[in-house]
């Protein structure tokens, strides 16, 4: 993913919230990924007419610990998980290499340093909450853009995706792609994370929109002076356009959206944010999920 450029110092301020998250567990929090997989599991014994041991799974943005493709691989699946940066799960010279010169400087440093200080306490919680044996060594971990899938037609029973599609470049060719590689059995369930809503902007201070509000950093300010750049792509897409791809290029069958700051959303602000173009279902909503079948 390209990073719009930010300073020195934003940078640093950055890095440092990240690292501060981490120590308070809300980042790398080995009981949200166990109640996430279980959820996911839960989807997949719902609607997919295969059992999980004998399912083939795709991961689309399974991050560097790959915890979710990790956690489905115990359990007998046959799980792909795809990411545009290395995974560094496991951690040695050859590894930080690769991501030095696959992902950059920054990248690779802050990996070297959540692997030493958070990876090994966090996959030892998560083995004992999951009480299975996680095959780490045996993950089918690919680097792939999501919109240009190297898969076979017809090849997965499940899709799946996390706050991964507002970071994708090409979303109409990402939905096309999972159409083409579902199986006409098969069931994807993917989350988009919306760019104009208060958290969209990927600001840490706004993480917990409603919980948390910052004093910092002032509200959607990512729609307005952008004083706190973030240092990630985001494709800035929309509601409304998220949907008219999703039912155009695949076959969806139930939406589910989630909102957040209506008591931070003054009418000064939702005037001055509608003179940008934004409506107030943007601002308010803060993701979708589209559960879909092939089309």
């Amino acid at each position: 993913m390209s990073r719009q450029p930010i300073g020195i110092i934003n940078r640093f301020a950055s890095s440092w919230n990240i690292l501060h998250r981490y120590r308070q567990g809300i980042f790398g929090s080995a009981e949200l990924e166990i109640n996430y997989y279980k959820r996911l599991f839960d989807i997949i014994r719902s609607h997919v007419t295969i059992e999980i041991n004998n399912a083939r799974i795709l991961e689309l943005g399974c991050g560097q610990m790959a915890t979710q493709t990790a956690l489905l691989a115990s359990n007998g699946a046959d799980v792909t998980g795809i990411d545009v940066e290395i995974p560094t799960y496991r951690m040695n010279l050859q590894i930080f290499l690769e991501t030095l010169k696959k992902n950059g400087f920054e990248r690779a440093i802050k990996s070297l340093f959540r692997h030493v200080l958070f990876d090994r306490a966090y996959i030892k919680k998560i083995s004992l909450l999951h009480d299975k044996k996680i095959p780490y060594s045996e993950l089918d971990i690919q680097i792939m853009d999501a919109a240009d899938l190297r898969f076979p037609n017809n090849h997965f029973d499940f899709v799946f995706s996390r706050d991964v599609f507002e970071h994708i470049d090409d979303v109409p060719n990402a939905v096309k792609g999972v159409n083409r590689v579902l199986k006409k059995s098969g069931i994807a369930w993917i989350r988009a994370h919306l760019f104009p809503s208060l958290s969209g902007g990927h600001h840490l201070a706004w993480m917990f929109a409603d919980k948390s509000p910052s004093d910092k950093v002032p509200p959607w300010d990512h729609l307005l002076a952008n004083t706190y750049p973030v240092n990630t792509y985001l494709n800035k897409l929309r509601l409304d356009q998220y949907r008219k791809i999703f039912h155009d290029n695949i076959s969806v069958l139930k939406e589910r959206t989630k909102e957040e700051g209506h008591n931070i959303l003054t009418p000064k602000l939702l005037e001055l944010l509608s003179a940008k173009g934004y409506t107030k279902e943007d601002l308010l909503t803060s993701s979708v999920l589209f559960l879909c079948r092939k089309k």
